[in-house]
């Protein structure tokens, strides 16, 4: 499997794991050290192709139709070389556990080995692109998933598989806590 069809495999992954809806969230993996592919703006998860793909070049002008996102995917590859994948979802209950706390303390085995406690970085909504990648980039630094308040998650890794791995080990984690907190 390529690259970019690995890049649709986990972009309709989250989708089919409600970890998005059929319009949301985005994904990128780094094609070579000067270019990276990420789903196109617009892009329905459930029916994204081959040229629902755009390919990028981690330094310059982004190519036309790239995901809104892009500019945080590309910012990301420049500061962080050992970032070869980058998923961003809307996991439901990972954003409606941090809505009013600074960090998200995993109470299960798996989050707990995986994060430990995790900062959540405030959502700039009117300045989005010119604020957040920024933050979300420092945030990564120090751990390997990024917790946007209220707008949802920015994973990291060596591979898709590995970036997906932590969206969804975290979606889970937020799963257990709340459930957690029913008894």
């Amino acid at each position: 499997m390529t690259k970019e069809e690995s890049l649709i495999f986990y972009y309709r992954l989250l989708r089919q794991h409600s970890l998005n809806d059929s319009h949301s969230g985005n994904g990128s993996v780094r094609l070579d050290n000067e270019k990276f592919a990420v789903t196109q703006t617009g892009a329905c998860a459930d029916t994204v192709e081959a040229n629902n793909i755009v390919v990028c070049n981690i330094n310059g002008e982004l190519s036309k139709n790239a995901s809104l996102d892009a500019s945080i995917h590309q910012q990301i590859y420049q500061e962080l070389n050992d970032c070869n994948a980058l998923l961003h979802a809307h996991n439901p209950y990972t954003i409606a556990l941090t809505l009013k706390s600074d960090t998200f303390d995993p109470v299960d085995f798996e989050g707990k080995l995986y994060f430990g406690e995790l900062d959540i970085i405030e959502c700039e909504q009117d300045n989005y692109l010119s604020v957040m990648p920024k933050r979300i980039i420092e945030c990564l630094k120090q751990q390997p998933i990024a917790i946007v308040r209220s707008h949802g998650v920015y994973a990291t890794a060596d591979s898709l598989e590995l970036a997906y791995k932590w969206v969804c080990s975290i979606e889970q984690s937020a799963k257990i806590a709340w459930l957690a907190k029913q008894i």
